[in-house]
């Protein structure tokens, strides 16, 4: 592989100073069906309903829809599968997790006592809405004959002089630390420590894998995530006259993510050695990444009857402005036919602004008295207007902004949801699609998601049950490293995976 580092070009971030990737934004941007049994059963198409209380978190009018105070509390249980293919090898792994989607109170006043004009109802609502869970583990492995993870490092390696790379007594500058007093990225400087890769014969500043051409290796790569996003929402919603419904919530969102990958490579049993007699024979590198912060936004919405049974619903999501927190630390260990080897990073933090996408909300419902209801929401939101703001060493972003720029797109969110009342028996369904944030021709822009849901209630005087099963479904594919020709295209295959989550929600509710 000596002979193709030359027509190989890499472009990226140096992860010694910045982590932040157009896919984090991605992350921390969206939201999907999570809250209630009611409102997940009905694929969360509740924005001209309201009356539950995590339609607050898409229109804060249904809020006013509110006749009597609540008090609601939803755990969950969910599975998530990932299978992955790569090379013509697959993989799978499954993960499971119980937590808690919802928690709400809800008081409603009259101020105006019976009176059915004027204002009727003014509610006030505070509570917790989850709105992603991270929790995944993946797992892909596969026979690579024509690039190596060495071909990456080589390639972030090129123009750094080897001796900036390297510590004591081979750097001449006492308590020299190549990871905080070099400009070399930090993977490059751990495959140089560990003898992944070599300067080429007569350079100081060029380098080539420690792999020889036409050699192979079995790649793996494992990646388990957790944590999850959710909000603290505070509403204030009122009922005029049983016609119109007004809402505004404040809300205090939070994330904490975590990933670690541990990415291994082990030599073809007919590789050859090195002109220096050695030989490698498998390597593994590790990264711990964590994410943490708080941020805020405010939503406004209406909902209108104009005629009985029809309701109308509009939304606006301000961006949510994010103060967020990585840290992150790496590791590398080698073995070759003369020895083995060790390095890892110092443990680094860095402070950092995320502002995600305006969201707006169209929505219609129509209420059949005592039978049931079918309802449709329509969202909109622009996932290329996520930005990074200037962190705290005044790094502009400008790069990574313009990635998000050229690599996302509007999308148009469909959700459905029907319910039919049977006396005290309720029975739901719902359907969700969530089209691709990716432009045309990425590497995703199939990515849809799918989601497919369903539930039963039962409504007794002042106390409710639901309970909730929801079903998603999505393709993606991601690279295990950015490896790319002259030509721009990928120097290696992409893994495909498939997820499918089922998920059980059952929601406790008390009127008061």
């Amino acid at each position: 592989m000596k002979t193709k580092i030359s027509i190989i070009i890499l472009v990226l971030i140096n992860f010694y100073s910045i982590a932040q990737s157009p896919s984090d934004a991605l992350r921390f941007s969206q939201a999907f069906n999570g809250g209630t049994a009611r409102f997940t059963s009905m694929g969360g198409a509740f924005g001209a309903l309201g009356g539950d209380f995590s339609s607050i978190s898409h229109n804060p009018a249904g809020l006013g829809v509110y006749r009597t105070s609540e008090f609601t509390l939803t755990p969950s249980f969910k599975s998530r599968n990932i299978n992955s293919s790569f090379n013509g090898s697959s993989g799978e792994d499954t993960r499971n997790r119980t937590y808690f989607d919802n928690l709400g109170f809800v008081l409603s006043f009259k101020p105006n006592g019976d009176n059915q004009t004027g204002l009727i109802n003014l509610n006030l609502a505070f509570g917790y809405n989850r709105t992603n869970d991270f929790y995944t583990s993946s797992y892909a492995n596969g026979d690579n004959p024509t690039s190596s993870i060495m071909d990456y490092f080589a390639a972030q390696a090129q123009g750094n002089n080897y001796i900036d790379m390297s510590l004591p007594p081979i750097n001449p500058k006492s308590n020299y630390n190549p990871y905080l007093d070099s400009n070399a990225p930090w993977e490059a400087i751990m495959a140089w420590s560990t003898y992944l890769i070599d300067t080429i014969p007569g350079n100081h500043d060029k380098y080539w894998p420690s792999l020889n051409n036409g050699d192979g290796v079995f790649q793996r790569n494992r990646v388990s995530t957790s944590g999850s996003s959710g909000e603290y929402v505070m509403s204030l919603g009122m009922n005029l006259s049983n016609k119109l419904y007004l809402g505004a919530s404040l809300n205090a969102s939070n994330i904490n993510y975590k990933s670690t990958t541990t990415y291994s490579e082990d030599a073809f049993s007919t590789n050859t050695n090195l002109p220096n007699g050695d030989k490698f024979n498998y390597s593994d590198y590790n990264q711990s990444f964590e994410t943490t912060g708080t941020g805020y936004n405010f939503k406004i919405g209406v909902i209108y009857k104009p005629v009985e049974g029809l309701r109308l619903g509009v939304a606006l999501h301000t961006p949510t402005y994010y103060k967020l927190q990585d840290t992150y630390s790496y590791s590398m260990s080698t073995n070759f036919k003369l020895g083995s080897s060790k390095s890892s990073t110092p443990n680094s933090r860095y402070d950092y602004n995320l502002e995600t996408p305006l969201k707006t909300i169209a929505s219609i419902a129509y209420v059949f008295k005592d039978l049931g209801l079918l309802s449709l929401d329509y969202e909109h939101i622009n996932y290329s207007t996520m930005r990074f703001r200037e962190g705290g060493d005044g790094y502009s972003y400008s790069n990574e902004n313009n990635n998000i720029t050229n690599n996302y797109r509007n999308v148009n969110n469909i959700r459905v949801g029907g319910e039919l009342r049977v006396k005290e028996f309720f029975l739901r369904g719902g359907y969700a699609f969530y089209p691709s944030p990716y432009k045309k021709g990425g590497l995703n822009d199939n990515a849809n998601r799918t989601i497919l849901s369903g539930g039963v209630g039962y409504r007794s005087g002042n106390f409710f049950v639901d309970a909730a099963y929801l079903y998603s479904m999505q393709k993606e594919s991601y690279i295990f490293y950015d490896l790319r020709n002259t030509d721009g295209s990928l120097a290696i295959n992409p893994v495909s995976t498939k997820m499918t989550e089922g998920k059980l929600l059952i929601t406790l509710g008390f009127k008061f």
